[in-house]
């Protein structure tokens, strides 16, 4: 990813973030609604309950902005369309508005083609925007328009170069977008909606870290890079509070530009959950009820932790 690599010197960059999940359907809502992942479901998978969370669409959509979502697949997948038009966004851009020789064999409209269509929709717009962009091209099976810049047909040469190609289309979308008068204006957000196992480190902890770069001319510092531990969940409410909310909506998501907060993060899969904070990392196995990983000092405090988010996590879930 050398462009992103680029980008990182041009904003605010936290080098140790960590998703909530591990899927998609998990990750929007962690993302968008600080709502934390649970081990085999999510939120937005019952359209009920998913209705009485906030949104961040919510939010800007009372400020007067225009809130439209755009991805190159099917976005009534796993019951995300739901959750995006309870939750504000419109219109909901699908793999049905693009044509067909745009579309890989699998998902939908490659990267490329989407980023033109995200790019010309925010020039045009008369209003301030709250927008966002689910990438497509970097899932498996992992196909991409372009030649292979890595040589090799295994998974992980594949992954790589897939990320290569979404490297270049999101970097292709900030640039453009930086060359626009409403720039100086505008907070642009690169994350994962979940991390990936691969490249294989041998560690799963690592599988869960994810990406998470703050750019645009809004930024007050830029070429920053800040180490401490953080969520994804933590971006709904810093959004919150920068936006002038007067109180943080979103229960689960902390402020995470405070310094004065604890710096720690959680994550759940289908048999456990992972718990980091500056102790080390930890992950523990539900369903042997042991910790399979300990890294640095973490022991019963860190396990505790995890239980008791997790416990809180489904009870919110059963009340809603």
């Amino acid at each position: 990813t050398p462009e992103f690599n680029r980008l990182i010197k041009e904003g605010i960059y936290f080098s140790n973030a960590y998703a909530s999940g591990d899927r998609t359907n998990k990750g929007i809502s962690a993302i968008l609604s600080g709502y934390p992942a649970m081990p085999s479901t999510s939120i937005v998978h019952s359209p009920a309950k998913s209705g009485k969370i906030e949104v961040l669409s919510h939010l800007f959509r009372d400020k007067g902005y225009r809130a439209p979502f755009f991805y190159g697949g099917e976005p009534e997948f796993a019951n995300i369309k739901s959750y995006l038009l309870q939750g504000g966004f419109d219109p909901v851009i699908g793999k049905d508005d693009f044509d067909k020789k745009d579309m890989n064999s699998k998902w939908g409209a490659h990267d490329g083609v989407v980023m033109k269509r995200v790019f010309d929709s925010l020039n045009r717009a008369t209003t301030p925007f709250f927008a966002a962009w689910l990438t497509l091209s970097s899932h498996e099976p992992f196909e991409t328009p372009v030649p292979a810049v890595f040589a090799g047909s295994d998974m992980t040469t594949l992954f790589l170069n897939s990320l290569h190609y979404t490297d270049q289309c999101v970097a292709e979308l900030v640039d453009s977008c930086s060359r626009q008068p409403w720039w100086k204006h505008t907070v642009l957000i690169i994350t994962g909606d979940h991390g990936h196992h691969l490249p294989a480190t041998g560690n799963r902890a690592d599988d869960f870290r994810t990406p998470l770069l703050w750019l645009g001319g809004a930024l007050a510092k830029k070429g920053v890079v800040i180490d401490k531990t953080v969520s994804q969940l933590d971006i709904a409410a810093t959004l919150a509070k920068l936006s002038g909310a007067p109180q943080n909506p979103f229960p689960f998501s902390r402020d995470m530009l405070d310094d004065s907060r604890l710096p720690w993060a959680f994550f759940t899969f289908n048999d456990g959950f992972g718990f980091i904070n500056p102790s080390g990392r930890l992950i523990f196995d539900n369903t042997g009820k042991l910790p399979v990983l300990q890294e640095g000092n973490t022991g019963e405090k860190e396990i505790e932790a995890g239980k008791a988010l997790q416990q809180c996590t489904y009870e919110d879930f059963l009340r809603k």
